[in-house]
């Protein structure tokens, strides 16, 4: 098996455009989209659900012409108190796997450069509510971008993780090494938000406590930055001894090559 993209979006997310077609531009064989799912969601005022109806249309159209195999996949972004609805969305449909992450705290997204809060507490909250995601969600198979709530924070490196946060990630990677769930490399963290000494701080944390599944993920929006910034990804991995990333199938874990 190679090694490709397990976190891209399409139309199906409320913030891409990209065509499911387009990524077949590549050249591979199997890749996965994983949109959006966020309940609740304060960017549009409304629940963001993608069609898996049309994902499971394009699944049939695209091996039939082309005989590449797209996975279904999905991001879902949790919110404090949703697990429960979050579950009877998904239920009718048989994931390859499923991302979760955090992308709101149903009043305003992390990203939100204006809010009533102070970033301390606005970071507190996001921390709290990443363990609540991986200890209450179940059927998660990849936890993304952990430093989406410290993205617009410009001030926030390691030092301040080490200080304040050190004991609360324990935690939360605790609980994903106890519910197999793989910690994301996410590029457009790494490149884009420039923290990628956050990721230098969290990996070998991670290790530590045992944590032995990675998976990468460009984050992408657009089909031209499918598989962005794996080659940087994996030479981070490679300096913490890690030579192997983990794929999803059917919702079981396929170990390749990070090279």
């Amino acid at each position: 098996m190679k090694l490709y993209d397990q976190h891209c979006h399409s139309s199906l997310s409320f913030d891409s455009e990209a065509n499911p077609w387009d990524y077949l531009k590549h050249g591979m064989d199997t890749f996965v989209l994983t949109d959006h799912l966020d309940l609740a969601n304060p960017v549009t005022g409304q629940d963001d659900i993608p069609d898996f109806d049309q994902y499971q249309t394009w699944q049939k159209e695209i091996y039939e012409q082309t005989g590449v195999k797209m996975l279904l996949g999905v991001e879902v972004g949790y919110a404090p108190g949703q697990a429960e609805r979050l579950a009877e969305v998904l239920a009718p449909y048989d994931f390859d796997v499923k991302l979760l992450s955090c992308h709101h705290n149903l009043r305003e997204d992390y990203m939100e450069p204006e809010s009533p809060d102070t970033p301390q507490a606005r970071m507190d909250a996001y921390v709290a509510q990443l363990y609540e995601a991986v200890t209450t969600f179940e059927g998660a198979q990849v936890l993304t971008h952990f430093d989406y709530g410290f993205r617009i924070h410009p001030e926030v490196g390691s030092s301040l993780l080490e200080a304040h946060y050190r004991d609360q990630f324990v935690a939360i990677f605790e609980a994903m090494i106890a519910r197999e769930l793989a910690f994301e490399l996410n590029s457009k963290s790494i490149l884009k938000y420039d923290k990628k000494a956050l990721y230098e701080w969290a990996i070998p944390l991670y290790q530590d406590l045992g944590g032995e599944l990675f998976s990468l993920g460009s984050d992408c929006h657009v089909a031209e930055e499918w598989m962005s910034g794996f080659a940087e990804m994996g030479a981070l991995l490679e300096r913490f001894g890690v030579r192997e990333v983990a794929l999803f199938e059917q919702g079981q874990v396929n170990l390749v090559s990070v090279s």
